[in-house]
């Protein structure tokens, strides 16, 4: 079983932090009510009123820096290429740019 990591990121201050979710405690939590599932609506058998459950929704946190509100977004672990060669759109990489010519608005043949 993977230990899943989180990413908290502020874009206002760029305050980041990457977290395994057992090390938030020093971050204040925003508290937030769970949205509504629907509509009540009567049961036409029981003729009671039922209301469809709610849902949570996810942790928000005050940024520590500037107190905007962020939230954390799981990160997805990826495997390295070991060999760039190896990429399975047949591209190929190289750190050679485009040679610069003496005449660079004339194109060449």
């Amino acid at each position: 079983m993977s230990v899943k990591t989180y990413q908290l990121y502020c874009e206002i201050c760029g305050y980041k932090r990457i977290s395994d979710g057992s090390d938030v405690q020093d971050l204040k939590e925003i508290k937030t009510s769970p949205v509504p599932g629907g509509s009540p609506f009567i049961d036409p058998i029981t003729k009671k009123v039922i209301a469809p459950p709610s849902q949570k929704q996810r942790k928000k946190f005050r940024c520590p820096k500037c107190g905007r509100v962020i939230m954390a977004r799981e990160i997805i672990p990826t495997e390295h290429l070991s060999n760039e060669a190896d990429i399975a759109n047949g591209s190929q990489t190289s750190t050679q740019g485009p040679s610069i010519q003496g005449n660079a608005s004339a194109p060449s043949n």
